[in-house]
């Protein structure tokens, strides 16, 4: 198409590019992109000024690669468009989105620290369940209706760079998926990588110390979050928060005035699907859930109580958007976890428990372990973690703290120091707590802690998950939490 087509379909757009030259109009486009690498014949080429990188320095590449037009915060030159930094990044995703104009019809956002993953991917289910033909993004990659796992997009982002984004919402759309559950992350959020896209829903599932390295702190994250509802959502958009997270209340205050559909969720009485009572019965949480003054019971086989409301949070936006109650709560039920979520890995030579989790933030750590108290546990419970290198410094000795409170035995080793020093992380962490056992090297930690477990002790190791590799120095160098555990099992005498 025409670049003056792809600009005409946006009014922001339009304004932006009102005094465009008519070379630039009649430029013929076939994709857009920010990384020279991925530039192609008539493709654009964003020449972002980032803190790391600085994108003008690829012109070149860009060039010899096809780039039909490039555009500059800094240079201007018979193919490049020179803009104002104050909008620079609002552009590209408008761009972007406005390039890979077709999308599924109904897209949600989670956001939140934890439980974002879990969320998207009990959407999906939910919807599958349903018989809607749907996918989710995120953490884990893309995986829709007619996949039976996850394949990885883009560079691993929580929520990936806008042209990526909207290119994988495009290919949904040609495969005829219909709904569409993304993560949003706060970084996402804020470098304006989800403008341009059209939300009919929005959730929030909890906040909690993360990322403050970023943020600089709770207020600057919060508002990030905030972000989502105030600025990206249209009058009459569903949308879920979990109203029992003080955060999750803070913002429903904050916005509860707007023309939204809000179907919260949690013990709070202003919750429209409010929680009555939970048992545990066996390996299976009963709930028992008021909804519309109809009392509904229903069972959820997951570990973890915080799943719960992973749960609830992807039923309440499915009954936003319309769909029948009885069906969706008796779905709960078949709720499978997702890859390093409270992960069981079971093996015939081991009869302790071993659970892989995602958990790295306090917040997350601490439910993690006692989701497992709640198992009744007649052993021991030991915990294994580590912290990720040139991340938030200041969450390390409280997940120490976390573990250390709760947990029998505290083992630390590494997650991905990066080009940090391993060993001050680890001590960071330990804070000369005498109890906590330091491991240097993941593998040989999961190993040494799997033959100190006797039949009735459970392990966590958390921190990573469901990602497979780990980076040391400016190496990435492949690594799996469960494949050590099983591995290691398998080679039990």
């Amino acid at each position: 198409m025409k670049f003056k087509e792809l600009i005409n379909r946006s009014n922001f757009l339009k304004d932006e590019f009102k005094n465009l030259e008519d070379y630039f109009k009649e430029a013929e486009i076939d994709g857009i992109s920010n990384n020279s690498k991925k530039i192609k014949k008539n493709f654009i080429f964003f020449a972002f000024s980032g803190d790391k990188t600085n994108g003008n320095l690829y012109i070149e590449e860009a060039r010899k690669n096809g780039a039909k037009i490039i555009i500059s915060q800094e240079k201007q030159n018979k193919d490049i468009i020179k803009l104002p930094k104050k909008n620079y990044s609002l552009i590209y995703a408008y761009l972007c989105s406005s390039f890979y104009n077709k999308k599924p019809k109904n897209i949600i956002a989670i956001t939140g620290t934890n439980g974002k993953t879990s969320v998207t991917d009990f959407c999906r289910q939910l919807w599958n369940f349903y018989g809607l033909k749907s996918a989710s993004l995120g953490t884990l990659g893309i995986r829709d209706s007619t996949e039976n796992r996850y394949h990885k997009i883009g560079n691993n982002l929580t929520t990936s760079d806008s042209s990526e984004l909207n290119k994988q919402l495009s290919k949904l759309y040609d495969k005829r998926i219909s709904y569409v559950a993304l993560e949003a992350s706060s970084h996402g959020i804020i470098q304006n990588r989800l403008d341009g896209i059209n939300f009919n829903g929005a959730i929030f599932t909890n906040l909690s110390h993360d990322h403050l390295d970023y943020h600089k702190n709770m207020a600057q994250y919060f508002s990030a979050k905030k972000k989502l509802f105030t600025e990206h959502l249209k009058d009459g958009t569903c949308v879920s928060i979990n109203l029992d997270d003080q955060y999750g209340m803070k913002l429903y205050t904050e916005i509860k005035n707007k023309n939204f559909k809000f179907v919260n969720f949690g013990f709070n009485k202003k919750s429209e699907l409010k929680l009555i009572k939970i048992n545990k019965i066996e390996k299976f949480w009963q709930l028992e859930i008021l909804y519309q003054n109809k009392l509904y019971k229903t069972n959820i086989g997951l570990v973890g109580h915080f799943q719960i409301y992973n749960a609830l949070a992807a039923a309440s936006i499915c009954l936003g958007l319309g769909m029948k109650e009885d069906t969706i709560f008796k779905s709960l039920s078949y709720l499978q976890t997702v890859p390093g979520r409270m992960q069981l890995i079971n093996h015939p030579l081991c009869k302790a428990t071993i659970i892989v989790d995602y958990a790295h933030t306090p917040d997350a750590l601490e439910n993690a372990i006692l989701a497992v108290k709640k198992m009744n546990v007649n052993g021991k419970i030991y915990t294994l973690f580590g912290c990720g290198g040139e991340r938030d410094l200041g969450k390390r000795s409280r997940m120490g703290e976390v573990a250390f409170k709760n947990s029998d035995f505290t083992i630390i080793t590494d997650d991905n120091p990066r080009k940090e020093d391993p060993s001050l992380i680890r001590k960071t962490i330990i804070n000369n707590n005498p109890l906590a056992i330091e491991i240097p090297g993941r593998d040989k930690a999961i190993k040494k802690a799997i033959s100190l477990l006797k039949n009735d002790d459970v392990l966590i190791i958390a921190g990573k998950g469901h990602e497979q590799n780990q980076t040391i120095g400016t190496e990435t160098l492949p690594f799996d939490d469960v494949s050590v555990v099983k591995n290691t099992l398998d080679n039990l005498n």
